[in-house]
């Protein structure tokens, strides 16, 4: 989420008047053995974003007190409360809460711009000294690289939470329709036209569905033929600096590929104004999508409900003629991070609070909950069923980050490991820009300049827009601050 300057300006006065009155606490020596904490103070306060899953506890359960919050206070020493900042305009709340004086002990900053913002006005604790004391155990979640992207002037004032997920979309096959064709499984963009042009012919149906209608939606529907043309990322480098993928002539000539597939019927007509990809899919009336693995296991679903003899298989990103492929990879950081108030009371509390939750004892504990009531251990793996694991869904609201075992006890239980699985050998393209740190004239722009590259890839490729206007277009995208966006971006990585 952006940072809403409205709600931060009118009150950056009180929030730097706030931060210059407070003082750096360290309470105690150190951490007793035993996970246990070594503080004086053992109160801390865990403010967290709020989540559905707040409002799914039975009984008289409740984000403070149940059984796993117990455990987490009985191991840790601390006498933990949790709150919750609202549903709506969370970032105006968390502005309001630092100038007040009156903080939690450790709070979730959700969006790269607040959280560097809010860094810059000297909110938050620089976490190096107690990283070195108290979270030893911090590569367990956040690579080196990561925990660098989150520095402001040389200092870490953020942990982010990190995301396990690696891959989200893949080309996503009726195999039943190919097979029907004599299709063999496409490998380049070549073999991939002509199964497009035989499923056509043989099946008359438009075999490639899409969405484009929402925002980001026609950006993601095309990642892996984007990719094929080596401009299936936001940027690429090109003579050791970044640059727009949108604006090179290869993404020309994605587009070009694009619009002959559409003029020959080879992609649905109707993917400009497709909210959804997922019923054409399922009903047979198409042969690829570019799906996220969650929408796989929809249309899995409904096809074993229908009967009707279809079959899914993801295929492997097709390559181009320069051997190019893939797909972004999913950034390991999700934008938000955890933070340590300037004026939080018990900073080394907080401090052992994150190295208990970052532990193999916690991360079982709310991947699981407690062995013997919801799950089992069998040859010395934690066995689960899924009404096991969905009576207490509330579990991943503690969790500072995904670990990989719990991302794939989680998929594993609500039954996505199937689709999520295939994905994972397929090769990803990294995207530089999700290791930079907020960058104004691209923080800014971004979303603007994506959806004006979206307007005008949908206009040429229906040819309402001559793709001999392509240079022109580069010339729009750079003046509605595309120029300034990427010019600022690699005043951060040629230092990098």
């Amino acid at each position: 989420m952006l940072f809403r300057k409205s709600s931060f300006i009118g009150l950056s006065a009180l929030l730097l008047t706030g931060v210059a009155a407070g003082c750096s606490q360290q309470q105690g020596t150190g951490t007793q053995a035993g996970g246990t904490s070594g503080s004086k103070n053992k109160d801390i306060k865990v403010m967290m974003s709020y989540h559905a899953s707040m409002e799914q506890f039975k009984g008289t359960d409740n984000m403070n007190d149940n059984k796993l919050t117990k455990v987490i206070r009985e191991k840790t020493g601390l006498n933990v409360k949790y709150e919750s900042l609202p549903k709506d305009n969370p970032s105006q709340k968390v502005s309001i809460i630092l100038a007040s004086g009156d903080v939690p002990d450790l709070m979730r900053i959700n969006g790269k711009s607040d959280y560097f913002k809010l860094a810059q006005q000297g909110a938050f604790e620089p976490l190096d000294e107690l990283i070195q004391q108290y979270i030893p155990n911090i590569s367990s979640m956040n690579t080196k690289e990561v925990l660098d992207a989150a520095r402001y002037e040389g200092k870490i004032y953020g942990l982010p939470h990190r995301v396990a997920q690696k891959v989200g979309v893949g080309i996503l096959s009726r195999s039943d329709i190919l097979q029907e064709a004599g299709v063999a499984e496409p490998k380049t963009i070549d073999e991939f036209y002509a199964a497009l042009k035989t499923i056509k012919e043989k099946k008359n149906m438009a075999p490639l569905t899409a969405k484009a209608s929402n925002p980001g939606s026609f950006t993601a529907s095309f990642l892996p033929f984007a990719g094929a043309f080596g401009v299936g990322t936001t940027t690429v480098v090109k003579n050791g600096q970044l640059a727009f993928s949108w604006l090179q002539p290869e993404y020309k000539e994605f587009l070009t590929t694009m619009k002959k597939w559409y003029e020959e019927g080879l992609i649905d007509q109707e993917f400009s104004i497709n909210k959804d990809e997922k019923d054409k899919m399922i009903n047979g009336t198409a042969a690829f999508s570019v799906s996220y693995w969650a929408d796989a296991f929809t249309i899995d679903r409904s096809i074993k409900e229908k009967k009707n003899g279809g079959a899914l298989r993801y295929i492997a990103p097709v390559t181009g003629k320069n051997g190019q492929s893939g797909v972004p990879e999913e950034a390991v950081a999700g934008g938000s991070y955890w933070v340590i108030p300037k004026q939080a009371k018990n900073k080394q509390g907080a401090a052992e609070y994150i190295s208990y939750i970052y532990g193999e004892e916690a991360d079982k504990l709310l991947t699981y909950g407690i062995e013997g009531q919801d799950y089992k251990m069998e040859n010395g793996k934690a066995v689960q069923t899924p009404e096991q694991s969905n009576e207490i869904p509330w579990r991943t609201l503690y969790f500072l980050g995904d670990s990989d075992p719990s991302f794939f006890a989680r998929l594993e239980a609500k039954g996505f490991l199937p689709y999520y699985q295939p994905l994972e050998p397929f090769k990803r393209n990294r995207e530089e820009t999700v290791f930079s740190p907020s960058v104004e004239a691209w923080d800014t722009k971004f979303t603007e300049l994506r959806n004006f590259t979206e307007e005008n890839a949908l206009k040429f490729i229906m040819n309402k827009r001559s793709l001999d206007e392509f240079d022109k277009f580069v010339q729009e995208f750079n003046a509605k601050g595309g120029k300034a966006a990427i010019e600022a971006m690699n005043a951060w990585y040629t230092k990098k």
